[in-house]
């Protein structure tokens, strides 16, 4: 990337990024309180620094008129 940009690439300091999709913020609470969820997280231990985790969650809103985005 810094290649492309010529050195001005304003690159974010993470190895790594996971998205995950929900229909809504309550289905994202349950996931976190869910059990079931830590599945995920198996090696949570083995390669995860949480004092320098970070987490952004946004909303994202679409317009379908007719069946077509807006």
């Amino acid at each position: 990337m810094q290649d492309m940009l010529k050195g001005k690439a304003n690159l974010l300091p993470y190895d790594a990024i996971c998205t995950f999709v929900f229909p809504d913020y309550m289905a994202f609470a349950r996931f976190m309180y869910d059990p079931a969820s830590k599945a995920l997280t198996g090696d949570h231990d083995n390669f995860m620094v949480e004092e320098e985790m970070k987490m952004m969650v946004g909303d994202e809103f679409m317009v379908i008129e007719d069946g077509k985005l807006v």
